[in-house]
């Protein structure tokens, strides 16, 4: 009797690979996630080769997503620090109000 294919590596990449491109914007937990997703996904994709798994095209997603989820939140994240990096930090009292001395009461 045959064993029924195990397709949890495969469902597994395509999901974290989606969450990753999904949550890219999350302080780089889409790059921790696209990883994941590249890893499950080559499992699946191996697993699929050997004849062991059904669902080669869900763990070539994973692969693929997980990549993308990868370069999208590095670039994101990249961004998010250069800019914070960059400020050239002319308020230091964001509460301020810039318009406080420009009032003037005469007598």
């Amino acid at each position: 009797m045959q064993q029924a294919p195990t397709n949890g590596f495969g469902i597994a990449g395509m999901v974290l690979g989606i969450l990753s491109v999904v949550i890219f914007c999350a302080w780089g937990i889409g790059i921790v996630l696209g990883v994941l997703a590249l890893i499950f996904g080559i499992l699946g994709r191996k697993r699929a080769n050997r004849g062991e798994a059904s669902n080669g095209g869900m763990a070539l997603a994973g692969i693929i997503l997980g990549s993308i989820g990868i370069v999208v939140s590095s670039a994101f994240l990249g961004f998010i620090i250069w800019a914070v990096a960059n400020d050239n930090g002319s308020d230091d009292d964001p509460f301020s109000d810039s318009y406080q001395t420009s009032l003037t009461v005469a007598r």
